[in-house]
């Protein structure tokens, strides 16, 4: 069993304590890297997903510019 200071649970423990120093040498919380990454992915699907949808046409409604 994974302790506390793990934060992801079924990572293997060794990459998880890399990723722990690399962040302390990189003076970078472990959360703050996480959310930025998470950012980044989000970000690529919202961009790939606009490129595929297609566009709404609203027609105008009389009087409306």
């Amino acid at each position: 069993m994974l302790g506390k200071d793990y934060l992801l649970k079924g990572v293997d423990r060794d990459l998880q304590k890399e990723f722990k120093a690399a962040c302390a040498y990189l003076e970078m919380s472990m959360k703050s890297v996480l959310v930025k990454h998470m950012e980044s992915i989000v970000a690529g699907y919202r961009k790939e997903r606009a490129m595929f949808d297609k566009p709404k046409i609203y027609k105008l409604r009389k009087g409306n510019k």
